[in-house]
C-alpha cells in the first residue's frame, strides 16, 4: 500500500477514536444539564454524531485496510477521558 493511504487511514483512525470519545463526554455532559443547557448539548452530541458519520464514510471510500469495527472504545474512553478527569479536578 502507498504510504500516503496508510497516512490517510492513520489519521482518519485517529479522528474517529478522538469522536468516540468526545461523543461520549457529550454524553455525560448532556445527562448532567438541565433546562437550555441541556437542550444545547443535545443539540451538539447531534452534530458530533453527524461528524462521526461523516468521519465513517471517508474510512469506506479509502482502499480496504481494516474497519473501525476493531476499535476498542471502552479503552479509548478510559484513555482520554482519565486525563480530562485528572485536568478537571485540579480546578
Amino acid at each position: 500500500m502507498h504510504r500516503g493511504q496508510s497516512d490517510r487511514h492513520q489519521v482518519i483512525r485517529e479522528l474517529f477514536e478522538l469522536f468516540v470519545t468526545v461523543q461520549q463526554m457529550g454524553q455525560v455532559f448532556a445527562n448532567t444539564s438541565h433546562g437550555a443547557a441541556h437542550n444545547n448539548a443535545r443539540e451538539l452530541n447531534e452534530l458530533l454524531h453527524q461528524v462521526r458519520l461523516k468521519i465513517e464514510e471517508i474510512h469506506a471510500e479509502l482502499p480496504a485496510i481494516g474497519r473501525f469495527g476493531d476499535v476498542d472504545e471502552t479503552a479509548i474512553v478510559a484513555r482520554l477521558t482519565t486525563r480530562f478527569e485528572a485536568r478537571g479536578a485540579g480546578r
